[in-house]
C-alpha cells in the first residue's frame, strides 16, 4: 500500500476497528445509495454504528434497505433500527412481530428506547430481552430523560437496568446532555457502568433550540472531558470526517503540539 502523503502529521493516537472504545455512530434519515457510498469511501474507517432513524426503514423498499445493511456491515458498520420505531410499533399493538422484522432485514443490532411511549422500565427490559434472547439480537438501550418513562426512575438504576437485561452499549439520550442539571447523573452512570458502556448522543434540530453551534459546541465539550477515546452517537454524515478529525486534534483545534 502506499504510503500516505501525510504520514507522521497522524495527529492523537486512536483505536482501529473493530473498536470497543472510541465508537462513532451515524445517523441515517434514509440517504441514497449515491451519499451512502459517499460516506463510506471518505468515512467507513471512522464509523462504528449506523442508526437509520426513527421508522425510515418502513420508507424504503426491501431491495434498498438490505443493500443498505449489507454495504454497511463490509465495511464493519453495524446499522441498527431507531429506538422509537419499536415504541410505535408498541403503542399500535404490532410490537410481537418487531424484532422478527429487524432481524429479517438483516439487521444484527436494534435500539430499545422509551422517548415517547407511556410504558415503564420493566417493558424496556423485556423487549431488550427478547431481543437478545428470541431474535439473537445485540441492543442499545437508551436511558435519559423521557417523555414517557416515569422520572422517578434514576438515570443510573435504567441504564443499570439495560445492561442486566442484555444490552451491550447504554445511549445517553442527547436532552439530558443539554440540561446541565443531570450532570451529575450522567457522571453516576458513568462511574457505574464505566466510560466504555456508555456513548452520548448528540442533539439535533428535533429538540427544541439547538443550533449547529450548540452540537458542535458538545462535540468539543464531550471530547474534552473524557478524551478522543468517548463514544459519540447521533452524528451528522456530513460530519463524520470533522468529528474523527476533532477526536485526533486535527480539526479546528489543529496547530497545536501533540501530547
Amino acid at each position: 500500500m502506499t504510503e500516505n502523503f501525510f504520514a507522521g502529521l497522524d495527529g492523537a493516537a486512536r483505536s482501529a476497528k473493530p473498536r470497543t472504545q472510541g465508537l462513532t455512530m451515524v445517523i441515517d434519515w434514509g440517504m441514497g445509495p449515491h451519499a451512502h457510498e459517499d460516506l463510506l469511501l471518505t468515512g467507513a474507517d471512522y464509523c462504528d454504528f449506523a442508526k437509520v432513524a426513527v421508522g425510515v426503514s418502513r420508507l424504503l423498499s426491501n431491495e434498498v434497505l438490505k443493500d443498505k445493511i449489507l454495504r454497511y456491515r463490509q465495511h464493519q458498520v453495524e446499522p441498527f433500527t431507531g429506538g422509537q420505531f419499536l415504541e410505535y410499533a408498541e403503542m399500535n399493538g404490532r410490537a410481537a412481530g418487531y424484532f422478527a422484522a429487524v432481524a429479517a432485514a438483516g439487521y444484527q443490532w436494534v435500539e430499545v428506547s422509551d422517548n415517547l411511549a407511556p410504558v415503564e422500565l420493566a417493558w424496556k427490559e423485556d423487549m431488550i430481552r427478547q431481543a437478545t434472547q428470541e431474535h439473537g439480537l445485540s441492543v442499545l438501550g437508551e436511558v435519559g430523560k423521557k417523555e414517557g418513562l416515569d422520572g422517578s426512575v434514576p438515570m443510573v438504576d435504567d441504564a443499570q437496568a439495560c445492561l442486566a437485561a442484555g444490552a451491550e452499549i447504554v445511549l445517553l439520550e442527547a436532552a439530558e446532555l443539554i440540561d446541565e442539571a443531570t450532570a451529575p447523573e450522567v457522571e453516576e452512570v458513568i462511574a457505574a457502568v464505566g466510560i466504555d458502556k456508555v456513548m452520548f448522543e448528540l442533539p439535533g434540530p428535533w429538540i427544541a433550540g439547538v443550533h449547529q453551534h450548540d452540537i458542535h459546541r458538545m462535540r468539543v465539550e464531550l471530547i474534552g472531558k473524557y478524551g478522543g477515546e468517548v463514544n459519540i452517537g447521533n452524528v451528522a454524515a456530513a460530519d463524520l470526517v470533522a468529528v474523527e478529525a476533532y477526536r485526533r486534534g486535527l480539526g479546528v483545534n489543529a496547530g497545536g503540539a501533540e501530547d
